[in-house]
């Protein structure tokens, strides 16, 4: 099973205090991804939050990490490519549909523009349940978006991939 892993890249409007709390719950998801032998998938920009959870993910012995790229556009300059498998994408536009297409279930850790169009995607394309760690958000989703979302605290996520094996 392939666990999507998806949130912002970055977060300037948190505060230092608060981006360090986040930072740490990051590491906390990547400690228990990697624990659960899981497999996850991610779109890290460079010296960004997903970055930091995939490093810390590899740093626990996760067993591997794929890379939704668009190898046929600009990626060089925002993506790191090292942390695992590339799975092209095509163009930047595609990379919802692609990231749906390639995993069986989501985490969220928090939201930004592109994760509304990964979230989007999850009803329509290879449709999956979507898991919002409240952690990592200031409010719930409309419920008139009408998608599978689970939204749970952190210290269920280790329980809930078990659940799911």
């Amino acid at each position: 099973m392939r666990i999507g892993i998806i949130g912002p890249n970055r977060c300037p409007q948190l505060k230092q205090e608060e981006l360090e709390i986040r930072k740490n719950n990051l590491r906390e998801v990547a400690r228990i991804l990697a624990k659960n032998g899981s497999e996850i998938l991610l779109t890290p920009d460079k010296d960004s939050l997903l970055e930091l959870l995939g490093k810390e993910y590899l740093k626990n012995g996760g067993k591997k990490i794929s890379e939704i790229v668009p190898l046929d556009d600009d990626f060089e300059h925002y993506l790191n490519v090292d942390l695992g498998e590339i799975i092209s994408c095509g163009k930047w536009p595609n990379q919802p549909s692609k990231f749906n297409e390639e995993c069986d279930v989501m985490f969220c850790v928090g939201y930004g523009g592109m994760v509304m169009a990964e979230i989007g995607f999850s009803g329509y394309y290879n449709p999956k349940r979507i898991y919002i760690i409240n952690e990592f958000i200031s409010e719930k989703l409309p419920e008139e978006i009408g998608l599978d979302i689970v939204y749970i605290n952190l210290n269920e996520v280790g329980d809930i991939l078990e659940n799911l094996k």
